[in-house]
């Protein structure tokens, strides 16, 4: 019940008993029975408003825990069942069907002194996020402020964030992790891992940043053997590795070369021991094949981050020349 209909009732009632006083007391006391009406009006009001702001209040931290306590059990890896989680969800509030992004906000320094300021910064963060987006969950963890946005975006995602933390992001004291959009509660807690990693990665690559997206530092987290080494080899030198494989060209070698001469053709076809115009012939081949263009910064780098990892990914243990299965 609202509270304005709390006081509407007490507002008739005073009415009532004031009417009845009219009927029955003696005209000299009027005076003194409307002040005591007046004030009984006054403490009913106020006790009336105490206690359902209070009632509120509670019931307010009740379910800010429960929700810190759900989201806690999801970001843990309690998914056995993720039709459930949905469902639990729902009773919050949250459609965690849907895309989300993940940003996780973490004080750039944990030294013990500033522990409580920032806990309490980031508490404040949580209500200016509840209040900027209620339809994404947000709690206060060892970890920092995490909030799973409903968004496939990953920049309207960061766009939020720095919009509804203004005040607490002003000091420059915090960092935000930002992972990929992904689907369900399992997306949601792979996106939550990819922030932390990518909190992990700016504060080596960039430790000035404010905001740290994971799908902008991705590539620095390949240089671990597996799956991700792998894939990202298959999709920059697949087709030229199963080319040399296939007709014993040298192309891999023709690249390395290439590179190790800083792009001098001249110096390259030397060292490699064959005729300018052959290098220049395999260095056209090898666009066609790779689509892009030696003369491109990010495509080199890219071709030559994959050259170095050659090593670590499964064409190197291949036995024989058929694609890896990724």
């Amino acid at each position: 019940m609202p509270l304005e209909a709390i006081f509407h009732s007490y507002r008739v009632g005073t009415r009532v008993l004031w009417q009845c006083l009219l009927e029955i007391a003696d005209p000299d006391d009027l005076g003194r029975l409307g002040t005591l009406t007046l004030q009984f009006a006054d403490l009913v009001s106020s006790a009336a408003s105490e206690g359902y702001l209070g009632e509120r209040e509670r019931r307010a931290r009740s379910h800010e825990e429960a929700t810190r306590l759900f989201v806690t059990r999801m970001l843990s890896g309690d998914l056995d069942d993720e039709e459930a989680v949905i469902r639990e969800g729902r009773h919050f509030g949250y459609d965690l069907d849907r895309m989300h992004v993940v940003a996780v906000v973490s004080p750039r320094n944990r030294g013990r002194q500033l522990n409580v300021e920032r806990d309490l910064e980031l508490a404040h963060g949580r209500s200016q996020m509840q209040r900027y987006r209620p339809d994404a969950p947000a709690v206060v963890l060892r970890s920092g402020l995490i909030v799973a946005v409903p968004d496939d975006s990953v920049s309207d995602v960061a766009s939020t964030m720095l919009k509804a933390l203004a005040g607490v992001l002003a000091g420059q004291h915090f960092t935000i992790g930002i992972g990929t959009a992904r689907g369900g509660p399992g997306g949601i807690v792979a996106s939550y891992a990819e922030a932390q990693r990518a909190q992990t990665l700016a504060s080596i690559l960039q430790p000035k940043s404010l905001v740290c997206r994971y799908d902008e530092l991705s590539l620095f987290d390949l240089f671990r053997a597996g799956e991700p080494v792998d894939a990202f080899v298959n999709e920059v030198l697949g087709k030229l590795i199963r080319r040399d494989r296939e007709r014993h060209t040298e192309f891999a070698q023709t690249l390395e070369a290439l590179f190790a001469a800083a792009l001098n053709r001249k110096l390259a076809a030397r060292r490699l021991g064959v005729h300018a115009n052959t290098l220049s012939y395999r260095s056209r081949r090898i666009e066609e094949l790779l689509g892009g263009s030696l003369l491109e910064g990010e495509f080199c780098f890219r071709v030559q981050l994959a050259l170095k990892l050659l090593p670590l990914s499964r064409y190197a243990r291949a036995e024989s020349p058929t694609e890896p299965v990724l």
